[in-house]
Protein backbone atom coordinates (compact mmCIF):
# COMPACT_ATOMS: atom_id res chain seq x y z
CA UNK A 1 0.00 0.00 0.00
CA UNK A 2 1.54 3.53 -0.44
CA UNK A 3 1.95 6.06 1.34
CA UNK A 4 -0.15 9.09 1.93
CA UNK A 5 1.42 12.30 2.00
CA UNK A 6 -0.43 15.42 2.54
CA UNK A 7 0.79 18.84 1.37
CA UNK A 8 -0.95 22.13 2.93
CA UNK A 9 0.05 25.37 1.74
CA UNK A 10 -1.66 28.29 0.39
CA UNK A 11 0.85 28.98 -1.90
CA UNK A 12 0.35 27.05 -5.82
CA UNK A 13 3.48 27.22 -6.47
CA UNK A 14 5.10 25.55 -3.03
CA UNK A 15 2.41 22.74 -3.57
CA UNK A 16 3.58 22.20 -6.89
CA UNK A 17 6.86 22.31 -6.09
CA UNK A 18 6.75 19.70 -3.38
CA UNK A 19 3.99 17.77 -5.44
CA UNK A 20 7.31 17.41 -7.93
CA UNK A 21 9.73 16.32 -5.57
CA UNK A 22 7.50 13.64 -3.63
CA UNK A 23 4.78 12.86 -6.10
CA UNK A 24 6.39 9.21 -7.53
CA UNK A 25 5.02 5.60 -7.47
CA UNK A 26 5.93 4.94 -3.47
CA UNK A 27 2.90 7.96 -2.67
CA UNK A 28 -0.24 9.08 -2.87
CA UNK A 29 -0.17 12.84 -2.69
CA UNK A 30 -2.79 15.28 -1.46
CA UNK A 31 -2.74 19.00 -1.16
CA UNK A 32 -5.00 21.59 1.04
CA UNK A 33 -4.62 25.15 1.16
CA UNK A 34 -6.46 25.82 4.29
CA UNK A 35 -6.49 24.45 7.72
CA UNK A 36 -9.91 23.34 7.49
CA UNK A 37 -9.32 20.97 4.07
CA UNK A 38 -6.55 19.64 5.50
CA UNK A 39 -8.53 17.91 8.51
CA UNK A 40 -11.21 17.02 5.86
CA UNK A 41 -8.88 15.06 3.99
CA UNK A 42 -7.22 13.53 6.97
CA UNK A 43 -10.23 12.46 8.62
CA UNK A 44 -11.21 10.85 5.48
CA UNK A 45 -7.74 9.31 4.02
CA UNK A 46 -5.94 9.53 7.52
CA UNK A 47 -2.56 10.29 5.80
CA UNK A 48 0.72 9.14 7.10
CA UNK A 49 2.69 12.44 6.76
CA UNK A 50 1.33 16.00 6.33
CA UNK A 51 3.60 18.42 5.74
CA UNK A 52 2.13 21.89 6.66
CA UNK A 53 3.16 25.59 6.29
CA UNK A 54 3.50 27.86 8.91
CA UNK A 55 1.53 30.40 7.76
CA UNK A 56 -1.85 29.07 6.40
CA UNK A 57 -5.12 32.04 5.58
CA UNK A 58 -7.57 30.31 7.73
CA UNK A 59 -5.32 29.24 10.92
CA UNK A 60 -1.63 29.22 11.73
CA UNK A 61 0.39 25.71 10.79
CA UNK A 62 1.49 25.47 14.59
CA UNK A 63 -2.55 25.54 15.23
CA UNK A 64 -3.19 23.03 12.94
CA UNK A 65 -0.01 20.67 14.30
CA UNK A 66 -1.25 21.27 17.93
CA UNK A 67 -5.17 20.78 17.29
CA UNK A 68 -4.05 17.07 15.33
CA UNK A 69 -1.85 16.13 18.15
CA UNK A 70 -4.75 16.60 20.38
CA UNK A 71 -7.25 14.47 18.64
CA UNK A 72 -6.86 10.82 19.96
CA UNK A 73 -8.31 9.95 16.28
CA UNK A 74 -6.13 12.10 14.25
CA UNK A 75 -2.59 12.47 16.00
CA UNK A 76 -1.20 9.00 14.67
CA UNK A 77 0.26 11.22 11.58
CA UNK A 78 3.95 12.30 10.77
CA UNK A 79 4.09 16.15 10.84
CA UNK A 80 6.76 18.20 9.19
CA UNK A 81 6.35 21.95 9.53
CA UNK A 82 7.65 24.18 6.64
CA UNK A 83 8.58 28.25 7.83
CA UNK A 84 10.74 31.21 6.83
CA UNK A 85 14.19 31.30 8.50
CA UNK A 86 13.14 33.65 11.04
CA UNK A 87 13.83 32.93 14.76
CA UNK A 88 10.26 33.16 15.60
CA UNK A 89 9.03 30.91 12.86
CA UNK A 90 11.59 28.63 13.53
CA UNK A 91 10.41 28.62 17.44
CA UNK A 92 6.65 28.28 16.69
CA UNK A 93 8.03 25.25 13.79
CA UNK A 94 9.80 23.33 16.83
CA UNK A 95 7.15 23.70 19.87
CA UNK A 96 3.50 22.58 18.26
CA UNK A 97 4.27 19.03 18.25
CA UNK A 98 5.97 18.48 14.43
CA UNK A 99 8.32 15.71 14.06
CA UNK A 100 10.57 18.49 11.99
CA UNK A 101 10.95 21.44 10.37
CA UNK A 102 12.20 22.59 7.68
CA UNK A 103 13.10 26.35 6.30
CA UNK A 104 12.11 27.82 2.90
CA UNK A 105 14.14 27.35 0.32
CA UNK A 106 14.63 24.25 0.69
CA UNK A 107 16.48 21.21 -1.45
CA UNK A 108 14.96 18.50 -2.77
CA UNK A 109 17.64 16.93 -1.02
CA UNK A 110 16.75 18.40 2.58
CA UNK A 111 12.95 17.08 2.01
CA UNK A 112 13.18 13.55 0.80
CA UNK A 113 15.35 13.17 3.71
CA UNK A 114 13.45 14.08 5.88
CA UNK A 115 10.26 12.58 4.46
CA UNK A 116 12.31 9.20 4.60
CA UNK A 117 13.52 9.66 8.45
CA UNK A 118 10.05 9.45 9.17
CA UNK A 119 8.14 6.62 6.94
CA UNK A 120 11.09 4.48 8.17
CA UNK A 121 9.99 4.94 11.79
CA UNK A 122 9.79 1.11 13.16
CA UNK A 123 6.28 1.60 13.95
CA UNK A 124 5.42 1.73 10.68
CA UNK A 125 6.73 -0.77 8.30
CA UNK A 126 10.42 -1.54 9.35
CA UNK A 127 12.23 -2.23 6.14
CA UNK A 128 10.70 0.29 4.18
CA UNK A 129 13.21 3.43 3.54
CA UNK A 130 12.68 6.07 0.25
CA UNK A 131 15.50 5.07 -2.27
CA UNK A 132 16.70 7.41 -5.45
CA UNK A 133 17.77 5.45 -8.45
CA UNK A 134 19.77 5.99 -11.74
CA UNK A 135 20.04 3.83 -14.55
CA UNK A 136 23.26 3.83 -15.44
CA UNK A 137 23.63 4.48 -18.71
CA UNK A 138 20.64 6.17 -19.55
CA UNK A 139 20.97 9.80 -20.96
CA UNK A 140 16.95 10.10 -21.20
CA UNK A 141 15.66 9.04 -18.14
CA UNK A 142 16.70 11.30 -14.81
CA UNK A 143 16.93 9.81 -11.19
CA UNK A 144 13.80 8.89 -9.74
CA UNK A 145 12.51 8.01 -6.22
CA UNK A 146 10.64 4.76 -5.32
CA UNK A 147 10.17 2.79 -2.31
CA UNK A 148 11.68 -0.41 -0.61
CA UNK A 149 10.02 -3.10 0.37
CA UNK A 150 12.88 -5.35 1.86
CA UNK A 151 16.61 -4.33 2.57
CA UNK A 152 19.36 -6.71 3.33
CA UNK A 153 23.46 -6.16 2.79
CA UNK A 154 23.73 -8.54 -0.60
CA UNK A 155 20.74 -6.28 -2.29
CA UNK A 156 17.20 -4.40 -1.67
CA UNK A 157 13.55 -4.82 -3.43
CA UNK A 158 12.11 -1.76 -4.85
CA UNK A 159 8.37 -1.39 -6.29
CA UNK A 160 7.85 1.38 -8.75
CA UNK A 161 6.19 1.57 -11.72
CA UNK A 162 9.32 2.72 -14.19
CA UNK A 163 9.83 0.37 -16.22
CA UNK A 164 13.14 -1.79 -15.59
CA UNK A 165 14.48 -4.40 -16.89
CA UNK A 166 16.60 -7.76 -15.96
CA UNK A 167 20.35 -6.72 -16.10
CA UNK A 168 19.92 -3.18 -15.94
CA UNK A 169 22.74 -1.59 -13.72
CA UNK A 170 21.57 0.64 -11.28
CA UNK A 171 23.00 3.18 -9.08
CA UNK A 172 20.90 3.18 -5.70
CA UNK A 173 21.12 6.13 -2.81
CA UNK A 174 18.88 5.76 0.50
CA UNK A 175 18.78 6.75 4.50
CA UNK A 176 18.91 4.54 6.60
CA UNK A 177 17.46 5.22 10.33
CA UNK A 178 20.36 5.11 12.61
CA UNK A 179 23.33 4.83 10.18
CA UNK A 180 23.04 7.63 7.71
CA UNK A 181 23.11 7.79 3.79
CA UNK A 182 24.02 4.95 1.58
CA UNK A 183 25.30 4.33 -2.26
CA UNK A 184 25.50 1.44 -3.78
CA UNK A 185 25.84 0.05 -7.28
CA UNK A 186 23.73 -3.14 -7.68
CA UNK A 187 21.86 -5.43 -11.15
CA UNK A 188 18.14 -5.49 -11.55
CA UNK A 189 18.29 -9.64 -11.23
CA UNK A 190 14.61 -10.47 -10.91
CA UNK A 191 11.24 -8.71 -11.48
CA UNK A 192 7.85 -9.43 -10.52
CA UNK A 193 4.90 -7.98 -12.01
CA UNK A 194 1.81 -9.68 -10.36
CA UNK A 195 1.60 -7.07 -7.65
CA UNK A 196 -0.31 -3.71 -8.28
CA UNK A 197 3.22 -1.92 -8.65
CA UNK A 198 6.31 -3.82 -9.68
CA UNK A 199 8.48 -5.06 -8.17
CA UNK A 200 12.46 -5.19 -8.72
CA UNK A 201 15.40 -7.30 -7.02
CA UNK A 202 18.34 -5.42 -6.90
CA UNK A 203 21.73 -7.22 -6.07
CA UNK A 204 24.90 -5.02 -4.72
CA UNK A 205 27.56 -5.65 -6.70
CA UNK A 206 29.75 -3.72 -4.08
CA UNK A 207 29.33 -2.39 -0.32
CA UNK A 208 31.47 -0.87 1.81
CA UNK A 209 32.35 -3.21 4.98
CA UNK A 210 30.56 -0.01 6.76
CA UNK A 211 27.49 -0.20 4.83
CA UNK A 212 27.35 -3.53 5.15
CA UNK A 213 27.34 -3.54 8.97
CA UNK A 214 24.94 -0.63 9.17
CA UNK A 215 22.34 -2.86 7.17
CA UNK A 216 22.95 -6.06 9.15
CA UNK A 217 22.51 -3.85 11.75
CA UNK A 218 19.23 -2.18 10.61
CA UNK A 219 18.05 -5.55 9.91
CA UNK A 220 18.51 -7.02 13.09
CA UNK A 221 17.30 -4.10 15.26
CA UNK A 222 14.26 -4.79 13.40
CA UNK A 223 13.88 -7.76 13.66
CA UNK A 224 14.10 -7.94 17.70
CA UNK A 225 11.58 -5.13 17.32
CA UNK A 226 9.31 -7.47 16.21
CA UNK A 227 9.48 -10.40 18.43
Amino acid sequence: MRKKILIVDNLEDMIEREKTILNRVSFEIFAASTGFKALSIHKEHQVDLMIIALDLPDTSGDKLCSSIRKDSDLKQVSIIMTCTNEADCIERATHCGANAHITKPFHSAQLTEKVTRLLSIPQRQSYRVLVKISVKGSVADGPFFCSSRDISSTGIMIETDKKLAKGDLLSCSFFLPGFGRIVADGEVMRTDNSADIPRYGIHFQYLDPECKSGIDSFVANRTEQKI
